[in-house]
């Protein structure tokens, strides 16, 4: 209990440094001023591509959770909402078990359970294919942009993409390497945990056998599926900044240009922080945007980053309420010991 209250003031306090950074050269009321002037249309083309972008994301990852086992439409997208509200409201990104579980749960009408696993394989699946899209994304675009891009934040960029697109590569390798040679990952797994109780060591050893056992991608139109839905899932992310950015005078912003935002945005948000990402994902955008504009941190860029922000929250939070509020989901149990424990059903062919 003290390691997560320790956790949680830390989390706090690297959301506030970052609210601080994004803040320090500009007046709050400047900057809520620019919020309050921007234009409602754009705000409202905002959020019907949010909504978009909330589709594209539970079929794709319905294309994962395939071989498991029939999920509905209802169940995944209820699922879906739920979990994503959950990653934005609570702190350490405890979210993020949050949408395997709950789809590993029994339909509310009956049938069988999803193996927990199964559904964790597929977030782990989801998470690496976009690290890797997001890191290649912005080393291709900041290569192209040349000398487009300035600024004291551009060789982070830079740096950035690489280690994000060369570690989600490394890990999708070693995953691959798990699911290929299982028997030798388990005997490694055994060995690196021979120091640990026995009790602990089997424990371990059988959840990462249950894991590399549930990895599955697809095959065929169901790959290609998957992979068209996730270039049009960072497409659509990346258009959504373009429709804001006029909003806030920002007219000047190349397809290229944003698709740099929007990774340099989701390198930031990888940073631990606070619930709901408060403090990264605004000075990670206005340090993206300050590439390509001078006043990246002027009042309207932190309007920007911060209208982003608020509606990224505030759609997610709400669809997630909109399905707990219709009882399509139930929290009861969620994240208790029992729910991390899996099920000693076979997995699914």
């Amino acid at each position: 209990m003290a390691k997560i209250v320790l956790r949680t003031v830390l989390s706090l306090a690297m959301s506030a440094l970052f609210v601080w950074l994004s803040l320090r050269h500009t007046d709050v009321r400047a900057v809520l001023a620019a919020m309050a002037a921007a234009d409602p249309l754009r705000i409202a083309l905002y959020i019907v591509v949010l909504l978009a972008i909330h589709l594209v994301r539970t079929v794709r990852w319905g294309i994962l959770l395939e071989p498991l086992g029939k999920v509905s439409f209802k169940r995944l997208n209820s699922a879906s909402a739920v979990g994503w509200m959950l990653l934005m409201v609570l702190p350490l990104r405890l979210g993020e078990f949050a949408r395997p579980l709950l789809i590993a749960r029994p339909p509310d009408g009956g049938g069988a359970p999803l193996r927990r696993s199964g559904a964790l394989a597929s977030i782990v699946v989801e998470r690496i294919v976009d690290g890797i899209f997001i890191g290649m994304l912005g080393i291709v675009s900041l290569r192209m942009l040349g000398n487009s891009a300035s600024g004291k934040y551009l060789e982070f960029a830079r740096s950035a993409s690489v280690l994000v697109a060369v570690g989600f590569f490394a890990l999708c390798v070693g995953l691959v390497l798990a699911v290929l040679f299982r028997e030798r990952a388990l005997r490694l797994s055994q060995r690196v945990l021979r120091p640990f109780p026995p009790r602990i060591a089997e424990r371990v050893a059988g959840m990462l056998d249950a894991f590399i056992s549930a990895v599955h991608v697809g095959s065929g139109w169901k790959l290609l599926g998957f992979f068209i839905l996730t270039g049009t899932y960072w497409t659509l992310n990346a258009i959504g900044l373009g429709i804001v950015a006029p909003a806030f005078g920002f007219t000047a912003l190349t397809p290229l240009m944003l698709a740099v935002i929007l990774t340099i945005q989701v390198v930031g948000v990888m940073v631990p922080a606070g619930p709901g990402m408060v403090g990264t994902m605004q000075f990670f955008t206005q340090a993206g945007l300050s590439l390509f504009v001078v006043d990246g941190f002027s009042a309207r860029g932190a309007g920007y980053a911060n209208t982003v922000w608020l509606l990224q929250f505030g759609e997610q939070v709400a669809l997630g309420l909109v399905f707990l509020v219709a009882g399509h989901v139930s929290l009861k149990g969620l994240l208790g010991p029992a729910a991390m424990q899996d099920e000693a059903a076979p997995a699914a062919p």
